[in-house]
């Protein structure tokens, strides 16, 4: 029987391992460094390209990295992204990373793909991953279009000021001068003591055409009369403007009747149904959007309570959608008192949330 040197054989075991580590080792690095080097390489290309890149390009067909660039941008899916790449093949627009700027162009875009899916009668599931893409895309178009002080606010901007009952008043920003912040105000709340006080911090809140949300908090400077019969209050320049977030779905005004009844909420397991009340009620819609809605009514119903709510838009409908009661306003004196409702929607076929959608945008 042969004697073999079992300590020699670890010895060499052990410099063979060495040696594979040693190389896995080297591989690892070398690929840690090549992925540095891109990254390096790509943050000195970004810094070389000119302050004027999209101006310069604005004109240049879209590619495939104008493509990729605003879909990381606006964070879509695999799927979203394809549909965006289907929309750019099929209408060749101009550089994307400069269209996404333009909300009428980039909404417009859009609307020539929402055709083309209604002629090639894609499902709803389709319609609703294709509105969803243009939802990010339009809050991309936002967030690169904030207004970042008050003396950015347009004239004639509608502003929306609760007063201590939370009762809401429009309001109207007429001008920005050496005066101040000039607001056209009703003649009732002119006359009211639920106007803010001279001197008193008061908060407004405006929604721009883009559909971006603000808050602006100022101080009374004083009230006026003007010659025109206008009533303003003056407002101190030295305000803080603060973007709110925005709410989830792209909402569209519109002033149209719509009935309601309580529903009550039945859960079974995982599943929840709802159980709908024979008795309606009389109400007018004032907005609505794919995630909710706002109405006012005449009964003060409290925050939390379910209700079904049935309402045509366009030439659609009639809708039944189910949501809760997020909150409830006072409604403005001027306009007929009242209560406003704003629902959250919790139950909604596919199918009324794309015609929604397709309201919204004015795609129909």
């Amino acid at each position: 029987m042969p004697f073999f040197n079992t300590n020699l054989l670890l010895d060499v075991e052990r410099e063979n391992n060495g040696y594979i580590y040693s190389v896995l080792l080297v591989v690892v690095c070398g690929i840690v460094g090549a992925v540095l080097v891109g990254l390096v390489l790509a943050k000195i290309r970004a810094a070389r390209k000119p302050a004027n890149w999209l101006e310069v390009n604005k004109d240049k067909p879209t590619n495939k990295n104008n493509i990729a660039n605003v879909a990381q941008q606006a964070n879509l899916t695999a799927e979203e992204k394809k549909i965006l790449e289907a929309t750019c093949k099929s209408f060749n627009p101009r550089n994307l990373e400069y269209l996404v700027r333009d909300k009428a162009a980039i909404l417009d875009l859009f609307k020539r793909q929402y055709g083309t899916l209604r002629s090639s009668h894609a499902d709803d599931e389709k319609m609703q991953l294709f509105f969803e893409m243009v939802r990010k895309i339009d809050r991309l178009n936002d967030s690169l279009s904030m207004i970042s002080n008050a003396k950015a606010i347009p004239e004639g901007q509608k502003l929306t000021y609760l007063d201590a009952d939370r009762s809401q008043w429009t309001l109207t920003l007429d001008r920005i001068d050496n005066q101040g912040i000039v607001i056209s105000i009703p003649q009732t709340l002119y006359a009211s003591d639920k106007k803010p006080a001279p001197l008193a911090k008061f908060v407004v809140t405006f929604k721009t055409e883009t559909g971006s949300s603000y808050a602006l908090l100022t101080r009374v400077v004083r009230y006026e009369e003007e010659k025109s019969g206008k009533f303003i209050l003056i407002a101190s320049s030295n305000s803080t403007l603060t973007a709110a977030q925005r709410r989830g779905s792209k909402r569209r005004s519109l002033l149209v009747p719509c009935k309601f009844s309580s529903v009550k909420p039945i859960k079974q397991g995982k599943t929840v149904n709802y159980e709908i009340a024979e008795k309606k009620y009389d109400g007018k819609m004032h907005d609505v959007s794919t995630g909710g809605c706002r109405f006012d009514c005449q009964i003060p119903i409290k925050q939390g309570q379910y209700l079904n709510v049935e309402f045509s838009i366009g030439d659609g409908g009639p809708f039944q959608v189910i949501g809760y009661i997020v909150m409830t306003t006072k409604g403005a004196e001027a306009d007929g008192g009242g209560y406003i409702l704003h629902i959250k929607f919790v139950d909604i076929d596919v199918s009324v949330k794309n015609k929604i959608a397709a309201f919204v945008y004015d795609y129909d």
